[in-house]
């Protein structure tokens, strides 16, 4: 059976590493995909949809065999089409936060929550770094920091960083110590913390900084409840922070037994919360064991270089992961 699949993304987001368009090739080339189209929070004409109004228009582009990434643009704006709410068997969500709430749960509309990968619940619940204070136990100590004075408060006890809810590709984060303090890898004494924070940034949360991230900050992608890699990004030298997009560079690795551990206990409560395909970080805490830093459920980034760097088909796996998921639920 052939089934026609929606994907939604914002092109104005995107860089030249982005693993959307591999994905979506990947998605489309399966016998299981009938009609694939793209459609853009980017396009001004999708405004009303992006905002949880299908009914005003669900505005995409086919996904053929030359969907690349281009600066312009030029392939979200060609061959438009006003697609039909009732020709969509199932979406796949590619969405860079923030994301508004009231259009993920819309798409309930078109669609039924199990055929929309990742679930718009367990994308609500998921996708915010509160999540992770379910998880204190996989975690070095975390804690929810409601103002900057809670913030100063545990960094006299030990150096934090601090995350933002919703943040993402390593944007936002900070860092203090009681001399210092730090916004992304730009430091400044901490008599000057005032004028670096923002009130307005709180609530963050707080995770005790690690002295050996130098060793790598580790991603491992599951798709289906299966692993299909891993890979290390380690920090630009002289910088603290390791995702690629803010200087650091991967290479190819496996999950070790503390990771493969985590995954297990991370994977069956994801999955329950319908989420399909999803990416989790760790670093190595002060007794040289990896721990649980971030988990990504909303646009997982990291497919592209770990195929490029093991050479083993990784978008073409998680996509197989997207189908059969689907496949089980409409046999």
């Amino acid at each position: 059976m052939k089934y026609n699949l929606l994907i939604l993304t914002d092109h104005l987001t995107h860089h030249d590493t982005n693993s959307l368009y591999a994905l979506a090739r990947a998605l489309r080339s399966d016998d299981r995909c009938g009609q694939c189209w793209v459609c853009s929070r980017g396009l001004p004409m999708n405004e009303m949809f992006f905002k949880g109004h299908p009914e005003g228009g669900i505005y995409g582009s086919w996904i053929t065999l030359d969907f690349e990434y281009d600066r312009r643009g030029f392939f979200f704006q060609k061959n438009i089409e006003d697609i039909d709410p009732a020709t969509i068997d199932v979406i796949v969500i590619r969405l860079p936060q923030p994301v508004n709430i009231t259009f993920l749960q819309s798409l309930k509309k078109i669609v039924p929550e199990q055929r929309i990968v990742n679930r718009p619940e367990g994308i609500i619940e998921t996708s915010s770094k509160s999540f992770l204070l379910n998880l204190k136990h996989l975690c070095p100590p975390i804690s929810l920091c409601h103002s900057l004075e809670e913030a100063i408060h545990i960094s006299n006890q030990y150096e934090i960083v601090l995350k933002p809810m919703y943040g993402f590709g390593g944007k936002g984060l900070m860092r203090l110590s009681k001399e210092w303090c730090w916004k992304g890898n730009e430091r400044f004494p901490m008599a000057d913390v005032k004028d670096v924070f923002s009130q307005s940034q709180f609530p963050m949360l707080a995770m005790r900084f690690l002295k050996n991230v130098t060793q790598g900050d580790k991603r491992t992608l599951v798709s289906n409840q299966n692993i299909f890699g891993s890979a290390i990004r380690f920090p630009a030298e002289g910088h603290w922070i390791c995702n690629v997009a803010q200087g650091g560079h991967p290479v190819l690795s496996e999950p070790d037994e503390d990771e493969l551990s985590i995954e297990a206990e991370l994977t069956p409560l994801l999955f329950r919360k319908g989420i399909v395909l999803y990416g989790f970080d760790t670093l190595v805490d002060d007794d040289g064991r990896r721990v649980l830093s971030e988990i990504n459920t909303m646009s997982v980034g990291g497919l592209m270089p770990l195929q490029e760097m093991s050479g083993r088909p990784v978008v073409e796996e998680a996509a197989r992961g997207i189908w059969d998921y689907v496949s089980a639920l409409c046999p």
